[in-house]
């Protein structure tokens, strides 16, 4: 068994699905793994480099032959906190490639491969979605806002676009606490994402003037919309779970 250690990124799996496919040993002979993870005795391992071109290559394949929908899952679950990730998106390329039929792969759920990438990529769609509404942005001194969230896959990605379109004049930074990713969001440019730089703690805990009052009114109008009479807790962590809370502006007793 030959197995392709990939890097944990959408990138690094990528380049891993077209360096094993294009070394012709036999599907059934080849394995995806992310690096740093457990080795098996008589396996040959290879690393994979990420390569840009060849990830590009990949995605355009995925988009043409088995079409946006099953691409945009597969992209999710490269995204996915799940460490066995790589392989099962290996698992389902190949098959649907082989079908031949665009938006079908994902309906054969009864394959433990496809079933996971499914599973994952709706688990990471789930998250995305929630933090479209639990993001709290905060305004510092130099005029940027900023905002840090600590999920648990990589949804970065998944949300650029949404606040970028909602904020397109201001500048904005979202900090990836977990994986140590920014969104960086230029005013009236295109958001990219930022890796392997440290946050600047003492930048982002120097707040503008204004900022401490407007904190305050968001906790006087949250309080004063609220019924003691009809607080439930149980359902509030039902809708807001206890994960989201430490990064929120506004105070639930």
């Amino acid at each position: 068994m030959t197995i392709f250690l990939c890097h944990n990124s959408v990138d690094g799996i990528f380049s891993g699905i077209y360096d094993a496919w294009a070394s012709r040993l036999g599907h059934q002979n080849v394995q995806l793994q992310l690096e740093n993870t457990n080795y098996e005795l008589f396996a040959e391992y290879r690393e994979v480099p990420i390569d840009a071109e060849k990830a590009a290559k990949v995605a355009r394949t995925l988009r043409l032959r088995m079409g946006e929908e099953d691409y945009t899952h597969i992209y999710q679950a490269a995204l996915s906190k799940n460490l066995n990730k790589a392989n099962c998106i290996y698992r389902t390329v190949v098959q649907g490639l082989a079908s031949g039929s665009q938006g079908f792969i994902m309906q054969k759920l009864q394959d433990r491969d496809i079933c996971r990438v499914f599973e994952m990529s709706r688990n990471i769609g789930n998250e995305a979605h929630h933090y479209l509404g639990f993001v709290r942005f905060r305004e510092l001194k130099k005029r940027v806002m900023f905002s840090e969230i600590c999920p648990d896959n990589q949804v970065l990605p998944l949300i650029g676009e949404h606040f970028a379109d909602r904020f397109p004049t201001e500048h904005f930074l979202i900090y990836d606490k977990r994986h140590q990713v920014f969104i960086a969001h230029e005013a009236y440019k295109q958001w990219v994402l930022v890796a392997g730089e440290s946050l600047n703690r003492e930048m982002v805990d120097a707040w503008s003037e204004e900022e401490q009052g407007f904190q305050d009114l968001w906790k006087g109008f949250c309080k004063t919309i609220g019924i003691e009479e009809r607080r439930n807790t149980r359902l509030q962590k039902q809708f807001l779970p206890l994960k989201f809370r430490r990064f929120l502006t506004e105070e639930f007793q």
